[in-house]
This record gives C-alpha cells, structure tokens and sequence, in this order.
C-alpha cells in the first residue's frame, strides 16, 4: 500500500505546496510516510488534470489517494465527478482525506472491511464532492455580480497586476537570478515572472 499525495492549486499564481505540511504532519502523526507527490495548478472543476490522471496510472489496487479537503480532489459537476469516481473505484484507490476522520480507517487498520464503514465514506466523500461544487458555483455568481455592479457603476477595472512584485522580480532577474530562484524567493508562477520581464 502506497499512500500518493495530491497537492493541487487552481491557477499558477497560488501555491499548490501549501498543503505539503499539513499532508506530512498527518502522515507522521499515523507513523506512515507519503510514497510519492502528485502537485498542479488546475481548477478543480476541470477534468483535464494530468497529475491527478498521472497518479491513478501510477497506482496499485490498495494504494491510497491523500487529500488536504474534498475540493483538492473535486469540484466538478456531478456527472465528471462520478466519472472520476469510478476511474478510482476501478484502479481500487482508497481516498483518504485529512480533514474527514471517518476515511481515516484504511491507514489507522481500523474498519477496513467493514461495509458500513465504506458506504458511509463514500457517502461523506460524495456530499463533500457536492458541497465543494456548490460552493464553486455559488462563488462564481457572486463574482459575476459584483463584476456587473461594478460596470453599472462605471467602477470596474478589471484585475489589476501586482506592479510592485513585478518590479522586484525584475530587480532580481537583472541580478542574473534565475527563474527558478526568483520563483522560490517570491512564491510565484512562471507566467507571472514572463509577464513581469515582458512588460
């Protein structure tokens, strides 16, 4: 039994990393270790994510899929989310996520034959699933509709750049840094430190 850790971010500007503490204090508070990482910056309400399809591939029957929250893994509408549900049902991926006790069960040796244990987790991982959808959606809305109140209003600007953080990564590019320590050093993606150079 492997456990696989799926760290993700919705776009290349969060940390898709910042999960990796709290992932290793659960692994080490059950006197386990994480085999491998599985880290990207996708939105979770896509179903084109090629770690997490990376990881199922990688997997054996048993192994199991650790997760921070359900919305790491999914915040797809229901019919993707029952899709990728049966690609883990099928590969026999166990999900584990940390802020959920009742999927504890396959790492503490606890209940893990128990049927009413497995429902109840699929169950809870289903409602989860749909909860985070949920709450993607209803952000959404809300966005649009400030967005649209701000345009009524003649207020909006659209999103604004970071003009500051792109002043000190090209402070540290014409240092000769490279990106990869500039990345380290502010925590941001790629793109940001192209643009940044660009413009």
């Amino acid at each position: 039994m492997f456990i696989r850790a799926y760290l993700r971010a919705s776009t290349e500007e969060q940390d898709a990393t910042r999960a990796q503490a709290e992932l290793l204090n659960f692994t080490q508070s059950k006197d386990v270790k994480i085999a491998s990482q599985y880290i990207e910056s996708k939105s979770g309400a896509k179903m084109d994510r090629p770690e997490l399809a990376r990881l199922i591939a990688d997997s054996h029957p048993g192994d199991i899929l650790l997760i921070e929250k359900v919305d790491r893994l999914s915040r797809l509408p229901y019919e993707q989310w029952k899709k990728l549900k049966t690609q883990l049902i099928d590969a026999k991926i166990h999900i584990v996520v940390v802020d959920q006790l009742m999927t504890h069960g396959i790492i503490n040796g606890s209940e893990e034959n128990s049927m009413i244990a497995k429902v109840l987790t699929e169950f809870m991982i289903d409602l989860a699933a749909a909860m985070a959808r949920d709450d993607y959606e209803t952000r959404r809305k809300r966005q649009a509709q400030g967005i649209l109140k701000a345009q009524e209003l003649g207020k909006y600007q659209g999103r604004q750049p970071d003009l500051e953080l792109r002043e000190n990564i090209k402070l540290l590019i014409n240092e000769d840094k490279s990106w990869s320590q500039v990345q380290n050093l502010w925590k941001c993606s790629r793109s940001t430190i192209a643009k940044a150079v660009k413009g």
